[in-house]
């Protein structure tokens, strides 16, 4: 078992770290770039943005060799509609797309993750009502959580390496939890897209080579959706190396990052009256270069944000699940907050000297 999950994380990376040159060299022979036109760019130079198909490849190459998607609806639905999202988003990262048709495409294969692949959340107390109520009412939540994901990665890309160490951390969590409760196909899957995107990342890392474009940000997005909703209706897990009784908070602890982000951009966007699809400079990553950090330290600052979080998921397992799910709302929004405060007390700051 170890044996198989160690081959599916190497075989996933080396094809990904493969894959990467080449492609590399194709974006450039047929200038395949991502130039920076926007004034919400950090990088100066046209860089190629196709690295997402590496990511796709060096996954599929591997779960595929491994047969991890055979005699499952649930992952055959699951494979299908991240197909499609490859094309969907392909185009959009050789040209560009309305944001309107873009999120028509994301209810399309999160309809197909949800209805035909049957995987949404179980257990959502939204209110008192029958059985096929309830479940129509928690499918419809989950369609709008994949969706919500799938973007909230999409606007965590903003820098070199950020999505794509989140993302590698995320996924290993994942995937111990899930050898944990016995579910191997979901932890072969998430050790085989970390595996896949550390390939990438090496190519990634400040000054980065490449970006992950649509086509990355998007898979990561419907697969870490994927297992956020799978772990979320498991049971709670006493035995083992590692206790979990909060399946649900835990899920939450490892998007928490990428949420909160995009949470706190399209509350600060309708507040100024703006669309939330406007592209600007107000996210979290935005806030930390603004306080000094450079791109190393952000991403860094970050991934520890992340790991604390998860680590108080899993020590707060003697308060109850709606409490400890509170708790790490609560401490997400705060640091959103602090960072906002010391991000304008700087910017009035840095006013004031340039008048003086």
């Amino acid at each position: 078992m170890h044996v198989t999950a160690l081959l599916i994380f190497l075989i996933a990376f080396v094809v990904s770290l493969i894959a990467i040159p080449s492609i590399i060299k194709v974006a450039k022979e047929k200038s395949l770039y991502d130039t920076p036109i926007e004034n919400r760019k950090i990088h100066t130079d046209s860089i190629p943005n196709l690295g997402g198909v590496a990511i796709f490849l060096g996954f599929y190459f591997s779960v595929l060799m491994f047969r991890i998607l055979c005699d499952s609806t649930e992952l055959s639905a699951l494979c299908a509609a991240s197909v499609l999202l490859f094309f969907v988003a392909l185009k959009d990262d050789l040209i560009s797309t309305a944001p309107k048709i873009r999120l028509f495409y994301q209810f399309i294969i999160a309809l197909i993750i949800v209805w035909v692949g049957g995987i949404f959340f179980q257990n959502i107390p939204f209110f008192e009502a029958d059985h096929a109520l309830s479940r129509i009412t928690n499918m419809i939540a989950s369609l709008v959580f994949i969706v919500a994901i799938i973007n909230a990665y999409n606007f965590i890309d903003g820098i070199d390496g950020l999505a794509g160490s989140l993302a590698v951390f995320g996924l290993l969590v994942f995937g111990f939890v899930f050898f944990e409760y016995g579910e191997l196909s979901y932890a072969y899957l998430s050790l085989a897209l970390a595996g896949s995107t550390l390939g990438f990342l090496l190519f990634n890392i400040h000054p980065a080579k490449i970006f992950m474009g649509d086509i990355g940000s998007m898979l990561l997005g419907v697969f870490m959706a994927v297992m956020a909703i799978k772990l979320a209706n498991m049971e709670p897990l006493r035995l083992g190396l590692i206790p979990i009784r909060h399946p649900a908070s835990l899920s939450m602890a490892i998007l928490i990052i990428p949420v909160m982000d995009m949470l706190t951009v399209i509350i600060i966007r309708l507040y100024l009256r703006l669309s939330p699809f406007n592209a600007d400079k107000r996210h979290t990553h935005h806030r930390l270069l603004g306080l000094g950090l450079n791109q190393h330290g952000v991403t860094l600052s970050l991934l520890l944000f992340n790991a604390f979080m998860v680590l108080m998921a899993l020590l707060m397992g003697g308060l109850e699940s709606w409490l400890c799910a509170s708790i790490l709302v609560a401490l997400s929004a705060l640091f959103q907050v602090l960072l906002i405060l010391a991000f304008l007390r700087k910017a009035k700051a840095d006013s004031e000297k340039e008048t003086a």
